[in-house]
């Protein structure tokens, strides 16, 4: 018989699937819906627990008058791909990549600082995150992550965008079968 579904257990489903098709380079409109939901359940955990998340952090950057989830999370794309009552004819610009990715690894930080521990997917997802983006890796961090980025996705931002999904994926791939990874204490089961 099937676990209950708890909060946790749901975000932690959602951002995996989100990605997974994130590196399969599937459709952005469902991965940032999925990452956005679990990013949603996710902040609110924290801010319960009195976590120092990466999302309280952000908001310590959020223009005056404005908030990180009605915002930057929820508006314009997020209600839209929801909601049809007020605005059955509106149209939206598409979704930005760098939006999508930065939900994503606002989510995975986020779940990672509450849980403790984070499933291969989201393991995976923070280190490829990373190499695609060195200059946000602050020095004074633990020289581990560091290393990993760097063993993991060595040369990343020279790759194309495509190139840099499929890297991606190879590397999840590989890591879903690592032996040592999957029972490390800090590693668990996406989906049950």
């Amino acid at each position: 018989m099937p676990s209950l579904l708890t909060k946790t257990t749901v975000a932690r489903r959602q951002l995996a699937t989100a990605i997974e098709l994130f590196f399969a380079g599937r459709d952005i409109v469902s991965i940032y819906s999925l990452a956005a939901n679990a990013w949603e359940v996710i902040d609110a955990l924290c801010v319960k627990q009195g976590i120092d998340s990466m999302s309280i952090q952000a908001r310590e950057y959020v223009p005056a008058g404005k908030g990180l989830k009605r915002n930057f999370v929820n508006s314009p794309h997020r209600n839209f791909f929801k909601h049809a009552t007020n605005d059955p004819d509106q149209t939206l610009d598409p979704l930005a990549l760098p939006h999508v990715e930065g939900l994503l690894y606002l989510a995975v930080e986020d779940y990672i600082r509450f849980n403790r521990r984070s499933p291969v997917a989201q393991q995976v997802f923070q280190l490829w995150y990373l190499a695609k983006h060195p200059e946000r890796l602050d020095p004074k961090v633990a020289s581990t992550l560091i290393e990993g980025v760097a063993h993991a996705f060595p040369n990343l931002a020279s790759l194309s965008y495509s190139e840099k999904l499929i890297r991606g994926a190879q590397v999840l791939e590989q890591a879903s079968l690592n032996n040592s990874l999957l029972n490390d204490p800090r590693t668990e089961l996406a989906f049950e």
